[in-house]
C-alpha cells in the first residue's frame, strides 16, 4: 500500500509523481499496488478523476483510492485494515495527511519511508524552519526505530543518517526512468543554440543563474521555459532579468505542460539546461538525455561525467561555467551536434539497468 499526497493524473509535484508512477508501471513482479491519495495536484488544484473515495483501476496490477475527504485519517485506517497490506510504502515526509500521519499510526505494519530528495540540504534549505519542526516531531518518536527508509543512492543515504541517526535501516533504490525513444535530431548552425528547461520554477533550479549567463552570450538563442511557477517572488526577479537580455536572446514561458506533451517540446531543442542546487533523480533530465539532448547541469545530480561521455556538461554553480558552457554548445556545427546526441543516448543506456533496479525492489518489498 503506497501512500502519497499526488498521484496521476496530477503531475505538478514532479519527481515524487513520476517516480511512483513509473514503479507502478515498471515493477509488477508478483505486486498488487494499492495507492491512496488525494483529489488535488500540488498547487491545490482539483485533478480529472471521476471516482473518489474508492478504488478505481489504474493498470492491471494498481488501485488508486482518490480521497476527496477534508481529512482522509478515518478512510485509510479502515481501508487498511481491510486490506492488511505486506508493506507500506510513505512517499515523502512532510505531507500530514498522507506521510504524518501513517507513519504515527501504522507502526504495527512493515513501514517504508521513501524521503525522495526531500532531505538534501539543499531541499531543506527551504522552509527550513517549518521542514525542521517536522522532523524533530518525528524525532520524538522515535519513528528512525520503528521503519526502514527507501534511498534512491548512497548520498540519500548519508542525508538520512545526517537527519535520524546512523543506526537507520536504508535500503537503496534507484527509480524507474519513463521509457523515451530518441527523437529526430534538429538542425544546429554554428553560434544560434535553442535551450529549454523543464521544473517547477523556483530557487532550486537556478533559473536566474541562466538568464543571468544568458545576458553574456553574443550567440543568437532562445530559451524555453515549462514549468509551473512555485515561487512568485522569485519568477518576478527572473522575468526582471530577462527583460534585460539583448535582443539576440530570446525567453519564452510556456507554462505548465502535461507530462506527454513535453516530448514535443524537447524534439524542438538542441540542448537541455537545469543547474539545480540538488536533485535527488532529475526526472526531466534522464528524459532529456533518452531523448538525444544534450544536458547541462550541476554537479548535484545521478547524472554526473557527462562531458566525458559527450552527454553534456556538469557545471559549477557560478555564472562564468555556465558562460562557458552555453558556448560550447552554441559554438556547434550540425556534425558536431549529431555526435553528440549518438554519444548522449549511449550514454544513458549505459547508465540505466533495469534488472539492478527491479532486483533492488524486490528487496525493499521482501518479494525474493
Amino acid at each position: 500500500m503506497i501512500f502519497i499526497p499526488w498521484f496521476d493524473p496530477a503531475f505538478k509535484a514532479g519527481g515524487p509523481v513520476q517516480s511512483i508512477t513509473n514503479l507502478v508501471n515498471n515493477y509488477q513482479d508478483n505486486i498488487k499496488y494499492k495507492i491512496f491519495t488525494g483529489v488535488h495536484d500540488v498547487d491545490g488544484t482539483l485533478i480529472d478523476v471521476t471516482e473518489t473515495n474508492k478504488w478505481v483501476k489504474y493498470n492491471d496490477y494498481t488501485e488508486v483510492w482518490y480521497s476527496n475527504k477534508k481529512n482522509p485519517f478515518p478512510e485509510f485506517k479502515k481501508e487498511i485494515k481491510i486490506i492488511k497490506p505486506d508493506v507500506v510504502f510513505i512517499t515523502g515526509i512532510f505531507s500530514l495527511d498522507f506521510n504524518i500521519l501513517p507513519l504515527l499510526f501504522l507502526k504495527s505494519y512493515h513501514l517504508i519511508l521513501s524521503v525522495r530528495g526531500m532531505l538534501h540540504p539543499g531541499a531543506l534549505s527551504q522552509k527550513k524552519i517549518k521542514k525542521l519542526i517536522f522532523l524533530n516531531f518525528l524525532k520524538l518518536f522515535k519513528i528512525q526505530n520503528k521503519i526502514r527508509f527507501h534511498a534512491t543512492d548512497e548520498n540519500e543515504g548519508k542525508y538520512i543518517k545526517d537527519i535520524f541517526g546512523n543506526k537507520s535501516t536504508i535500503f537503496i533504490a534507484d527509480n524507474f526512468p519513463k521509457k523515451i525513444n530518441r527523437t529526430v535530431t534538429i538542425h544546429k548552425e554554428e553560434n544560434k543554440l535553442i535551450l529549454i528547461t523543464v521544473a517547477l520554477i523556483s530557487p532550486m533550479k537556478n533559473y536566474d543563474l541562466i538568464i543571468r549567463a544568458l545576458q553574456q552570450s553574443n550567440a543568437q538563442i532562445e530559451y524555453h521555459i515549462i514549468g509551473g511557477i512555485k515561487d512568485e517572488a522569485y519568477w518576478n526577479q527572473c522575468l526582471d532579468l530577462a527583460h534585460q537580455l539583448p535582443k539576440n536572446i530570446k525567453v519564452i514561458y510556456h507554462g505548465e505542460q502535461q507530462p506527454q506533451h513535453i516530448i514535443s517540446f524537447l524534439q524542438k531543442a538542441h540542448v537541455f539546461i537545469m543547474p539545480s542546487k540538488s536533485e535527488n533523480y532529475g526526472h526531466a533530465i534522464i528524459e532529456a538525455l533518452q531523448s538525444g539532448l544534450p544536458v547541462i547541469t550541476s554537479k548535484h545530480t545521478p547524472w554526473n561525467h557527462l562531458f566525458e561521455h559527450k552527454a553534456g556538461i556538469n557545471l559549477d554553480l557560478t555564472v562564468p561555467s555556465v558562460v562557458d558552457s552555453i558556448e560550447v554548445f552554441s559554438t556547434m556545427n550540425q556534425q558536431v551536434y549529431e555526435d553528440w546526441t549518438r554519444a548522449t543516448t549511449a550514454y544513458v543506456a549505459d547508465a540505466i539497468n533495469l534488472t539492478q533496479i527491479q532486483h533492488q525492489y524486490s528487496i525493499i518489498f521482501g518479494n525474493q
